[in-house]
C-alpha cells in the first residue's frame, strides 16, 4: 500500500498541471481560455456602465466579479464576501439590478404592480405612490429602478451575452476536470497492472 502511495505521489508530480491544459486546448482549441473569458465579461460590464451611466462605488472589475458569482449561485451577501467586505452586501444588490441580474425575489414587490403600473402612468409623485400603496417611499423608488431595468434587459440583450460568456468558462471547467481525472485514472491503472505483473 505504501509502495503505491508513493508511486501515485509521482505520477501526481511528473503529471504537473501544465500537461492537463496542453492536452485540453489541443483537443478544444476553439474554447476561450479563463483570461480571454475574463477580459470579454469586463467588455461588457464596461459597455454597460457607458450606456446607463452607472454610478456605483464598486470598480468595473468588481462588477465583472459581481456578474460571475451571480451566475454561480452566490448570494448578495456571499458575493459581498469574496470582495472582501460584507457590509457591502446592498451595494451589490443594487449594483446586480444595473447590470440587468435579477433574483425571482426582486420581482415580487410588496404591493399590487398594476396599481403601481397605473399610478406612475399618471405621475404620480414617489410620496403619492407611496401613500397609495401603503409602503415607504425608498421601496417605491427601488422598485421603480428594477422594473427600469427588467424592461432594459427584455430589448438589449446584456444578460445573453452574459451567458454567453460564461457558458463556455462553464464547459472549459468541466472539460478540466473530466480530462484531469480521467488522465490520472488511466495512469493510475497502467501503473497499477504493472506493479502487480
Amino acid at each position: 500500500m505504501i509502495a503505491r502511495t508513493d508511486q501515485l505521489r509521482d505520477l501526481v508530480l511528473k503529471m504537473g498541471a501544465s500537461k492537463v491544459v496542453e492536452r485540453q486546448a489541443k483537443q478544444h482549441g476553439n474554447l476561450r481560455g479563463s483570461s480571454e473569458i475574463e477580459r470579454a465579461l469586463l467588455g461588457v460590464v464596461r459597455e454597460m456602465i457607458k450606456n446607463y451611466n452607472i454610478q456605483t462605488k464598486l470598480s468595473p472589475e468588481q462588477l465583472s466579479s459581481v456578474v460571475r458569482l451571480f451566475y454561480k449561485g452566490l448570494s448578495d451577501t456571499e458575493v459581498a464576501e469574496q470582495l472582501g467586505d460584507r457590509a457591502l452586501n446592498k451595494t451589490v444588490s443594487r449594483a446586480r439590478i444595473k447590470l440587468h441580474l435579477f433574483r425571482e425575489s426582486d420581482l415580487k414587490p410588496p404591493f399590487d404592480k398594476g396599481a403601481f403600473t397605473r399610478l406612475s402612468e399618471e405621475g404620480k409623485s414617489v410620496k403619492e405612490m407611496a401613500e397609495a400603496l401603503g409602503v415607504a417611499p425608498s421601496t417605491i423608488s427601488e422598485y421603480r429602478n428594477i422594473f427600469e431595468s427588467q424592461r432594459a434587459s427584455e430589448k438589449d440583450g446584456y444578460t445573453r451575452r452574459f451567458q454567453d460568456i460564461l457558458s463556455d468558462q462553464d464547459v472549459s471547467e468541466r472539460m478540466t476536470s473530466h480530462i484531469s481525472k480521467d488522465g490520472l485514472q488511466d495512469t493510475m491503472d497502467t501503473d497499477y497492472e504493472a506493479a502487480e505483473a
